[in-house]
């Protein structure tokens, strides 16, 4: 399987619609996706399978993925630019969607700081380190608009994800009485330290690298021309 994670294009909507219907039934009035993608402090991102898509009559070329060298920054700056490269391919103009999302992730942009509104799997294709992707995906996104942290809202009881979110760096630093309608359920507030410290940026390239171990199966797909090219993993 070829794993992709790109912004949202028109032809994805009625997919992540029923993305967050399914993950989020009691939510309403529903996300105004369509006019979101308009704002450019929004920004939505899907995951896909490359591999629904038709192959190309030319045979995809393996690339092996660089080796990072030196240290702090640069090695830092090399591997943010890889997984921006390999996280968001392209889309090709006019084509349709032939690689419906299998989860998306939905991101505001305030000031300076990175807010994640909403991530969600399709419950068929969890398990498969897809929410881990989408993550890495809005961190690479919020660094890529020098946004300086990234916050978020969990339900207490929401352990699984809670402990997704520590493992990239979130600290618990409140709680939302009753946020949620459906049950007046407490949310957890949850922020990262600065993103671009030096301390988190080793974090996150060693979480990358970490990632890319775990899930070598899961390939991330570059675009080159109308060709999907495999890697050999995500760095």
């Amino acid at each position: 399987m070829t794993f992709s994670v790109r912004p949202i294009i028109d032809q994805d909507i009625p997919f992540v619609e029923q993305l967050e219907k399914e993950a989020f039934p009691t939510v309403w009035p529903r996300t105004p996706i369509k006019r979101d993608m308009n704002n450019k402090r929004i920004a939505y991102l899907v995951v896909t399978d490359l591999d629904q898509r038709p192959m190309a009559i030319d045979s995809p070329k393996s690339i092996d993925p660089p080796t990072p060298t030196g240290k702090g920054p640069n090695l830092y700056q090399k591997l943010s630019r890889t997984i921006e490269s390999k996280l968001f391919p392209q889309p090709t103009p006019g084509e349709p969607s032939l690689d419906p999302p299998l989860g998306f992730i939905g991101i505001w942009f305030l000031s300076d700081d990175a807010h994640i509104t909403a991530i969600t799997v399709s419950s068929s294709w969890r398990g498969h380190g897809l929410g881990e992707l989408l993550m890495i995906g809005s961190i690479e996104s919020a660094l890529s608009r020098n946004s300086r942290v990234i916050t978020l809202e969990v339900r207490v009881s929401n352990s699984i994800a809670i402990s997704l979110y520590q493992k990239y760096g979130f600290k618990k630093v409140g709680i939302r009485k009753g946020y949620y309608n459906d049950n007046r359920e407490d949310a957890v507030i949850m922020t990262t330290e600065p993103i671009r410290s030096l301390t988190y940026e080793h974090r996150f390239s060693e979480l990358c690298r970490e990632y890319s171990r775990r899930y070598c199966d899961l390939r991330i797909a570059m675009t080159n021309s109308n060709r999907s090219i495999p890697s050999t993993g995500l760095l």
